[in-house]
């Protein structure tokens, strides 16, 4: 059996079939211990403020096509909370947008590990593993 990559993780999609489908396959797949899955960016903000230092995601599966607030909007408040909330969470944006602007707009950012097309499988899930297993070695 694949060993754990991250304890909990925490999807943001505001598609409830994405949100079915990407939480399916980290399960089948063994990617966590823990997955939250949350609707907006907003809600996700507001749970990251709430949670205990020790009960924080290690990986955010993000959307950037949302309502209202959206990936781009979430990451711009990311970037504004407490330091131990920001050291221990990578950013993973899982999209269906193909717009390369937008891939340039975020791999610019500090906080995104990486950039990944909907929906999940298990190689994109192993190139999750592979790079978190490199940042953790900086």
């Amino acid at each position: 059996m694949v060993e754990v990559c991250a304890d909990s993780v925490l999807l943001v999609d505001d598609n409830d079939i994405d949100l079915f489908i990407n939480k399916k396959i980290i399960e089948f797949n063994n990617f966590s211990n823990h997955l939250i899955s949350l609707s907006s960016s907003q809600e996700a903000l507001d749970y990251l403020q709430k949670a205990e230092k020790g009960s924080l995601p290690q990986i955010i599966f993000l959307d950037l096509n949302m309502p209202l607030s959206d990936g781009f909007q979430f990451l711009a408040e990311f970037s504004k909370l407490e330091e131990h909330i920001k050291t221990g969470v990578s950013i993973v944006i899982l999209t269906s947008s193909n717009n390369p602007n937008d891939k340039d707009k975020v791999e610019k950012n500090a906080n995104v590990l990486y950039f990944l097309s909907k929906p999940l499988n298990e190689e994109k899930l192993q190139i999750i593993r592979d790079k978190m297993k490199e940042t953790a070695k900086v």
